[in-house]
């Protein structure tokens, strides 16, 4: 593959990344109205169809999410949109705000706390993350900065930023990849899992139970991904070896070894 098609291929992936993160992040920032439906009904196809294409691995937690959104939205264009919107509020309100009977924690410290509180040390570390970035959540967005919809916009905007300095500083956009990968595993990876099935078997909807496929499957496969990312940077932007330098004779021509 040649240089400058390896790094269009990169571009399409990251912004392909990004644009996924904050779909996910947006689901589970508050309840879903009209606006944010019909924005994640052609944001998801656009991204299924664009999944496809790229060749992406799946897995099936993927295919089951990709099948409960398509059924939601089959559904919801003979369905009362007001009615729908209402029984979204209604169980946002109920599996994450802590008004039903069967509640799912969106804050990383309840998964990995031995209290199984909020503000734990998780909240701590995510929040040295941040700060490595010089990014911060905010003000304007109240909960905690180890929330599930602050993470995946944390991680959508640290793909943003490998986009920008791929471009031009390889070293900084293999740096940004690093902390991708690091959030990853730190976090994401350690606590995802275990929300998604618990949401999976809570929620009553189509619609959250196809977030929850889709946001399991997804972590787990973009690991691979940062990893493709990383291999591609390397390999196309390595300094020219000992046998490529050029060597300069007395008289100020140069030669090839």
């Amino acid at each position: 593959m040649r240089e400058g098609t390896a790094d269009a291929s990169s571009d399409v992936l990251d912004r392909f990344r990004a644009a996924f993160y904050l779909l996910l992040s947006r689901a589970f920032s508050r309840e879903p109205d009209w606006e944010t439906l019909n924005g994640v009904e052609q944001v998801s196809g656009g991204l299924m169809e664009a999944w496809e294409l790229m060749e992406i691995p799946s897995d099936p937690d993927v295919q089951a999410g990709k099948i409960l959104l398509r059924t939601f939205f089959s559904g919801l264009r003979q369905s009362n949109l007001d009615g729908v919107i209402e029984q979204l509020a209604r169980e946002y309100a109920s599996l994450f705000l802590g008004v039903g009977p069967k509640t799912v924690s969106l804050c990383e410290s309840v998964y990995r706390s031995a209290s199984g509180l909020l503000y734990q040390s998780p909240l701590l570390e995510v929040q040295q993350s941040y700060r490595e970035t010089g990014m911060a959540k905010s003000d304007r967005y109240h909960e905690p900065d180890d929330h599930i919809a602050v993470e995946l916009s944390y991680m959508a905007r640290l793909c943003e930023m490998t986009q920008e300095a791929a471009r031009a500083e390889r070293e900084q956009a293999l740096r940004y990849l690093r902390l991708q990968q690091a959030f990853l595993e730190a976090h994401l990876l350690r606590w995802i899992p275990l929300f998604s099935q618990h949401l999976i078997a809570a929620a009553s909807s189509g619609f959250y139970r196809a977030m929850a496929h889709l946001l399991k499957g997804y972590i787990g496969i973009d690991s691979g991904l940062i990893d493709s990312m990383t291999q591609e940077l390397n390999l196309h932007h390595k300094p020219k070896s000992k046998g490529d330098r050029k060597k300069v004779r007395s008289d100020g021509s140069s030669t090839h070894h």
